[in-house]
C-alpha cells in the first residue's frame, strides 16, 4: 500500500517537512488555501527587487542541520542585517553599541564606554537587565534613556500596551553591543537573503515527484469520535496543519489573540531612500518602521521601495489587521490553546506544525528545524 502524507500550508514549516517526508519516498499530499505557496515568506519580483510581502525576512542561524537543508535549495547573498534608529532627531545603530552612545552622548560617551567596559570586562554585549542592575547613577542614566526613549516605546506600540504598563521584563533582555560591531545578528555566522528570493527557495523544495500541490484549496478538516476525515472522507494518513488551530475547530474554545500589522508600501524612482535596510521609529505615533528591500536583497534598479509598518489588534473582520503575525501570550490565551492542544491528542494521526498551529513566533531557522524534529519524531512505518 502506498504511504502517503496530508500537509495543509505551505509556509516554510510545511515545505521542509514535505520535502523531508518526499525524500524518504511517501506521496505527499500539500493544501494550500491561497493562490501561492510562502505563507508569511512569500515574496515577488516589483521593479527587479524581490519585495516581502508580509514584511522583511532575513535568514539568520548558527545550526547546521538548517544550513545545510537551505543550501541545497537556494544561494545566499551574503547579507548582514544592519539596523537604525531614529532617537531625538538621531540616526544610530540598533542593537546599541558604543557608535549609538558615542553619537547619543557625545563628550560624556567616554565615560559611559568607560564605565561599560569596567563593569562587563571581555563581554561581547549585555543586557538592559544586566545595566539595571548597576547601581552607578551614570549607567542607571543610560539604562533610563535607553528604555524610554528606544525600546519602550517601541515595544507599547508593537504590543499596544500604554509605556507605564509595559513589565521591564519584557525587554530586559534587549542586547547593547560592548563594541562598535553593527550587525543585527552579531553572533549568527550564516547570514543572508536567497539570491533568487523565499518564493523561489521553496518552490525548489517541494520540486518533488513525489509532491503534489494543490492551491486555492478548499479542503475541510473535520473530526468525529477518534477519526479525522477530509471533506467528509475518513483519512488515516498522517496529517500536518500548520495553519491556526482555533479557526480550524470553529473556535470553539475560544479566539486566539493575535498583534497584526497594516504594512504600507511605496515604489520610489531613486536608487536610496535610507542609509540601511531598516531604520526603527520608537517616537512615531504609529509607525514602528521603515524597510528598503533592495538594500537586503543587494539587487540593483533605479528605482527603490519601502515599506511601513502599523501594528494593531489583529481582527479578521478588519482591512488593515486582517493577518496573524505575532502570539500574544497570557494566561488566557495559554488556557485556550492548551484546551484546543488537549482536544486534538486523541487524534494520532494528526499534527500542529509551525507558528499558526503551535501558537508560537519561529524565526525561519527555527521553523525549519522545529519541521525536522517533528519529522523525526513522526516517521510513518
Amino acid at each position: 500500500m502506498e504511504k502517503t502524507i496530508e500537509i495543509f500550508g505551505t509556509g516554510i514549516s510545511g515545505c521542509t517537512i514535505a520535502r523531508l517526508y518526499a525524500e524518504k519516498g511517501y506521496k505527499v499530499n500539500f493544501y494550500e488555501s491561497k493562490k501561492n505557496i510562502g505563507g508569511n515568506c512569500y515574496d515577488f519580483l516589483d521593479k527587479e527587487i524581490y519585495v516581502h510581502k508580509f514584511g522583511p525576512h532575513i535568514f539568520h542561524t548558527n545550526n547546521k542541520d538548517v544550513i545545510n537543508f537551505v543550501k541545497k535549495f537556494a544561494k545566499f547573498n551574503g547579507y548582514k542585517h544592519r539596523v537604525l534608529v531614529n532617537v531625538k532627531s538621531k540616526v544610530v545603530p540598533l542593537p546599541i553599541n558604543f557608535q549609538s552612545i558615542k553619537d547619543l552622548f557625545g563628550k560624556k560617551s567616554l565615560e559611559i564606554i568607560k564605565l561599560l567596559k569596567k563593569n562587563f570586562k571581555n563581554k561581547p554585549f549585555v543586557t538592559l537587565y544586566e545595566l539595571m542592575a548597576i547601581k552607578d547613577v551614570v549607567i542607571q542614566e543610560l539604562t533610563k534613556f535607553l528604555y524610554n526613549n528606544v525600546y519602550g516605546n517601541y515595544t507599547s506600540k508593537m504590543w499596544g500596551v500604554p509605556l507605564e504598563k509595559i513589565d521591564p521584563n519584557v525587554i530586559s533582555r534587549v542586547k547593547i553591543i560592548l563594541s562598535n560591531v553593527d550587525n543585527y545578528f552579531p553572533e549568527d555566522k550564516f547570514q543572508g537573503l536567497p539570491s533568487d528570493g523565499y518564493t523561489n527557495m521553496m518552490k525548489n523544495m517541494i520540486n518533488h515527484k513525489n509532491i503534489k500541490l494543490f492551491l486555492n484549496s478548499k479542503k475541510q478538516i473535520t473530526f468525529k469520535g477518534k477519526n479525522i476525515y477530509i471533506d467528509g472522507i475518513l483519512n488515516k494518513n498522517q496529517i500536518f496543519y500548520s495553519g491556526p488551530i482555533d479557526q480550524l475547530l470553529n473556535f470553539k474554545f475560544g479566539v486566539l489573540p493575535y498583534r497584526s500589522l497594516d504594512i504600507k508600501f511605496e515604489t520610489i524612482a531613486k536608487e536610496s531612500f535610507q542609509d540601511a535596510s531598516v531604520v526603527n521609529y520608537p517616537a512615531h505615533k504609529s509607525m514602528t518602521r521603515i524597510s528598503e528591500y533592495k538594500k537586503m536583497t543587494l539587487q540593483s534598479s533605479k528605482y527603490t521601495i519601502i515599506s511601513k509598518e502599523y501594528p494593531g489588534k489583529y481582527d479578521t473582520k478588519s482591512k488593515k489587521f486582517c493577518n496573524r503575525y505575532y502570539p500574544i501570550h497570557n494566561k488566557n490565551s495559554e488556557l485556550i490553546y492548551k484546551k484546543y492542544c488537549n482536544y486534538l491528542k486523541k487524534f494520532s494521526n494528526f499534527h500542529m506544525l509551525g507558528r499558526l498551529a503551535e501558537y508560537k513566533y519561529y524565526d525561519m531557522d527555527d521553523a525549519i528545524a522545529n519541521a525536522i524534529s517533528i519529522f523525526k519524531r513522526n516517521k510513518v512505518k
